[in-house]
């Protein structure tokens, strides 16, 4: 369960997990709205926010469309959306990025890349240190290790988390965790099913073909995210830690 990793995709699997129209796939638009929520509910309105890890840079447009200062970092150099073509750092380390705009980020997201990187807990370190004014960390990670399956190794994985576990983390580098929950809790369900059955999941990422049904399951999706307990395993977990003493 430990493959070989840079932590930045390769161009086919940029292709594979960003195909044309990926926004409008279901699951896109339910994690769209709940890491939303979160950081409504825990950054400082205009606030200005980094996405360490961002690809082509949706979550950098959401972010700018719901009233936030949002920008983008990503190792690789992805094809980037035209709308937020300037306020993406492409082929660049977060700590790299010139001092005087880190020194004005409050909030940081890392979307799917914990998963990443092998030694998370120097991860979190790093980017606590490089952001001297930072306020609030959200976090999404894949969830459950018996949910293991050729999709994560396909994808470079160290591991999926459990709740726990990622509390954990996050308290060890000296962060309080202000929110900590499973979330698709029903696709648990199906990937379970496939991981005993021993089949293997597709690895690219479906284009999305018609737009109702995915905004209709995106939004049940996020109201099951609302009404059911967050310790339920899902297939996601997200993560809202605050810094203990704000500078």
């Amino acid at each position: 369960m430990t493959p070989p990793n840079s932590g930045a995709f390769s161009a086919e699997q940029y292709d594979e997990a960003y195909p044309r129209g990926y926004e409008t796939h279901f699951w896109h638009r339910a994690r769209r709205d709940i890491v939303l929520a979160q950081v409504a509910q825990h950054c400082t309105p205009r606030a200005t926010t980094l996405e360490i890890g961002c690809g082509p840079g949706y979550y950098v447009q959401v972010l700018r469309d719901a009233g936030f200062d949002a920008y983008g970092c990503e190792l690789a150099t992805p094809n980037v959306h035209p709308s937020v073509s300037e306020r993406v750092f492409t082929g660049r380390d977060f700590a790299d990025l010139p001092a005087d705009f880190r020194n004005e980020v409050k909030c940081v997201l890392v979307l799917d890349v914990l998963e990443h990187i092998e030694n998370a807990g120097a991860f979190l370190a790093g980017v606590k240190a490089a952001f001297p004014r930072l306020e609030v960390v959200i976090a999404t990670v894949p969830a459950c290790p018996e949910l293991w399956s050729n999709y994560d190794t396909h994808y470079g994985h160290y591991r999926r988390y459990l709740l726990p576990e990622l509390s954990a983390l996050f308290s060890a580098q000296g962060f309080a965790v202000a929110r900590n929950s499973y979330f698709f809790h029903a696709l648990y369900l199906v990937t379970r099913f496939l991981a005993s059955s021993g089949k293997d999941r597709n690895t690219a990422f479906p284009q999305p073909r018609w737009s109702l049904p995915h905004w209709a399951l995106g939004l049940l999706f996020r109201i099951e995210s609302l009404v059911l307990p967050k310790s339920w395993r899902g297939t996601s977990l997200i993560c809202t830690a605050t810094v203990n003493a704000p500078r």
